[in-house]
């Protein structure tokens, strides 16, 4: 980057995403004491009354360009807000750069797309006035495992306060450039090294950074270039997994540190790795249900992703699992000439891929009679109890 860009048609706009309690508001203030000549304008979503982010900011920094916009979601019902003031914003020329705070349950793809094609609610071209420059992550080291818990869902005023929070966690590493790990001082350095395995298998295609009290340099934040909308939809690890097919192998990422350690192990070696399932066999339906609502989750598998060949339907049954939470309904429906075939990635710590096999493959429908031992990873398969695809799909569960 070069200090002090000069200005230009389109402003950059950086969107920073990451769960409550993350540290991007500490990130945001620390951009804004450290701009390298930018004149950096700040637009702040809290689902509150009150914006308490957008006045921490305002109290730290005295500089001009900070707005609210507060009692709602950019994702959603503000859609129209957000691109009105960013939109008045660029008209001022007052600034050359534009950071966005998305709230702590917002999903990434719809503010995403606010800069790239606009919303119903507002007249205004984005593409005439904004470059969508960077999707920052924020993640909390310390809290990490924990937002994957079971009993846990977004806070009320969300636009779906039944949603887990892990799916909105695993979202917001999936759809982003750059991930920063925060407060890496306060966990030890092997278990530092298995969420950063998990971020590098989560999405093996964003630079990652370690940071304490979100210290990243700007300039891996403001006017980047770096953001690629059809690129980083194809670099989750699910769907390289299924593009590639093959096992597991350590991956070229750009990864940066603040702290003076080397850089983590690869990610097999800290017990990450991922399985492709295959099968052109067709599932039994409950079977497959069955496995897909394990009575409880014992933390090991942390996404499983893809498509399903389901004996009994012309549906494609799409699969999607983040931590304990599971969906699994139509997508589509199979073509004459399509091969059906299920395709599944599945992400996880410590797996037992021959067990995981084993259990999915007792679920198949030529297999089933035969089947009804736990598969060994805390999942069930077993005799259909009912063979309709249309009494069991679509699935929404969280396991206890």
């Amino acid at each position: 980057m070069t200090t002090g860009a000069p200005d230009r048609d389109r402003l950059p706009v950086t969107i920073v995403s990451g769960y409550l309690g993350a540290g991007k508001t500490t990130l945001l203030n620390h951009v804004l004491t450290n701009q390298q000549g930018y004149r950096v304008a700040v637009l702040v979503n809290d689902m509150g009354e009150i914006n308490v982010d957008a006045q921490a900011i305002a109290r730290e920094n005295e500089a001009e360009g900070i707005i609210d916009l507060s009692n709602g979601c950019i994702c959603c019902r503000l859609q129209g807000d957000l691109l009105e003031e960013a939109h008045s914003l660029a008209q001022s020329r007052d600034f050359n750069a534009l950071l966005v705070e998305s709230s702590g349950i917002s999903e990434p793809v719809p503010v995403a797309r606010v800069f790239l094609e606009g919303t119903p609610d507002s007249d205004v071209d984005p593409t005439a006035h904004f470059d969508l420059d960077s999707m920052v992550t924020v993640v909390d080291a310390f809290g990490f495992w924990k937002e994957f818990d079971a009993g846990e869902s977004l806070p009320g005023g969300a636009p779906d306060p039944e949603r887990p929070m892990s799916e909105v966690l695993i979202e917001g590493i999936e759809f982003c450039d750059l991930l920063v790990l925060n407060k890496c001082d306060l966990v030890p350095d092997d278990v530092l090294d298995e969420i950063d395995a998990t971020l590098e298998t989560l999405q093996p295609e964003a630079r990652r950074v370690h940071t304490v009290g979100s210290e990243v340099d700007p300039g891996l934040v403001i006017d980047t270039g770096r953001f690629d909308f059809e690129a980083v939809r194809r670099s989750p690890g699910w769907k390289r997994r299924l593009a590639s097919g093959e096992h597991d192998h350590d991956q070229n990422t750009q990864h940066d540190h603040n702290h003076g350690h080397d850089h983590p192990p690869a990610a097999t070696r800290a017990g990450v790795s991922s399985i492709v399932f295959e099968s052109p066999e067709p599932f039994d339906p409950a079977a497959l249900a069955g496995w897909l609502e394990p009575a409880d989750w014992d933390g090991s598998i942390l996404r499983t992703k893809g498509v399903c060949h389901v004996a009994g339907t012309d549906d494609v049954i799409g699969v999607s699992q983040a931590g304990p939470s599971v969906r699994a309904g139509p997508i589509g429906t199979w073509e004459p000439d399509d091969d059906r075939v299920t395709r599944l990635v599945i992400i996880g710590r410590d797996l037992e891929e021959a067990a995981i096999r084993a259990a999915l493959e007792g679920c198949l429908l030529e297999a089933v009679e035969g089947a009804g031992d736990d598969g060994g990873d805390g999942r069930q398969s077993g005799p259909s109890t009912d063979p309709d695809p249309d009494a069991v799909f679509p699935l929404e569960t969280v396991a206890e």
